[in-house]
């Protein structure tokens, strides 16, 4: 008889290679004291990505040749607890290079069931092609999504994780989908996640300053069985140095029948 399993999910926007030199303590020790069992990466770096095997090494990822698993995304699980049954790169119209819905099908022999986790990084609001259109990608981004986890999963669970760079439309497009965050099925609010106050302020940019704004961008959607036990937007700070310009959200689930 299967017994009820527990396990934790992170999604983290690791803000590419910025100051990454000065970052690399910081986010070694977050990982390293939260160990989630699945941790889901954007704007991820080689050298962070090196960063994140040095700390979870009892977790695996996706090895794979294709360069967005090195420069966009990538996704680890605990391998006590999980072990890789497939994996994937879907192309879901994000505009940028290599960017993709990064997936990865997961088997729990604890729980008796498998499991889909996925990762997605949708176009920011400061692109030239939307500024120059003024119209947002990221719904018919967040439908191709929303269909292709359909066709890879079925009413298998999945966890989909995801810089939204949006709000609103997005979030209820997922919801359309049957999908739920950990957040409001526990009846709160999800605090704001970007941006980390003050490590921003002095990045270089050549686009409309959008930092002044604290906003909730960085989500965790599940869909099947499954259910939300916890969630917490992590507040986390090195010798006064946070690991990133955004901030983790760590949550607790558990397999149902």
């Amino acid at each position: 008889m299967n017994h009820p399993v527990t396990f934790t999910a992170m999604t983290y926007n690791l803000w590419g290679g910025w100051r990454f030199d000065e970052r690399r303590g910081p986010l070694t020790e977050l990982l390293t004291r939260r160990s989630p069992d699945l941790l889901a990466t954007q704007e991820l770096h080689p050298d962070s990505r090196a960063a994140v095997d040095a700390a979870l090494t009892g977790h695996d990822r996706v090895r794979d040749g294709f360069e967005g698993w090195a420069t966009r995304s990538n996704l680890w699980w605990q391998r006590d607890l999980f072990t890789e049954l497939d994996h994937g790169a879907t192309d879901v119209g994000i505009w940028s290079e290599h960017a993709r819905l990064f997936w990865v099908r997961l088997a729990c022999p604890a729980a008796g069931t498998e499991l889909v986790f996925a990762t997605a990084h949708l176009t920011w609001p400061g692109h030239p092609r939307e500024i120059a259109d003024d119209r947002s990608p990221r719904v018919d981004q967040s439908r191709a999504i929303v269909a292709e986890l359909a066709r890879l999963t079925g009413d298998a669970a999945v966890l989909f994780c995801a810089d939204t760079n949006d709000y609103a439309r997005p979030l209820w497009t997922f919801y359309d989908g049957a999908y739920r965050e950990p957040f409001g099925q526990l009846g709160t609010v999800a605090p704001a996640t970007h941006p980390v106050y003050p490590l921003p302020l002095d990045k270089p940019r050549q686009w409309p300053d959008t930092y002044p704004a604290a906003k909730t961008i960085d989500w965790q959607f599940f869909r099947g069985p499954l259910r939300a036990a916890g969630a917490e937007v992590v507040e986390y700070f090195s010798g006064g140095v946070a690991p990133s310009d955004h901030k983790p959200v760590q949550c607790t689930y558990r397999f149902t029948s």
